[in-house]
């Protein structure tokens, strides 16, 4: 979904996400903020709580996003590594490669 923001035009530096499910794992973390070259701040929600939050501002029920994320608390911040980087690159496009070859075999 990161690639397909990009491919719209969109330009992200920096992803607001909960400390859960895959972002829990140091390793995922670090591999997100090297291949997307973003800054990741991670807070005290996840992605259920999130989701309701959004659906709020949509909704009505907040007036701005801010209102809607208020009083969540950052608890932590992960930035790329730009000697990481290269390598990480190179084993998403390795990954993507595979991914795809194994997507082709499967068409009818």
């Amino acid at each position: 979904s990161f690639d397909i923001m990009q491919e719209m035009g969109l330009t992200i530096s920096k992803v607001k996400a909960g400390k859960a499910n895959m972002f829990l794992s140091p390793i995922f973390r670090e591999a997100f903020a090297n291949v997307t070259g973003t800054q990741v701040e991670l807070y005290n929600t996840d992605g259920s709580a999130g989701a309701a939050r959004g659906a709020g501002i949509g909704v009505g029920i907040y007036g701005t996003s801010d209102e809607a994320f208020e009083g969540l608390q950052q608890i932590d911040t992960i930035e790329p590594n730009a000697e990481l980087q290269p390598q990480y690159r190179e084993a998403y496009e390795r990954w993507l490669t595979t991914l795809e070859r194994a997507m082709a075999q499967d068409q009818p």
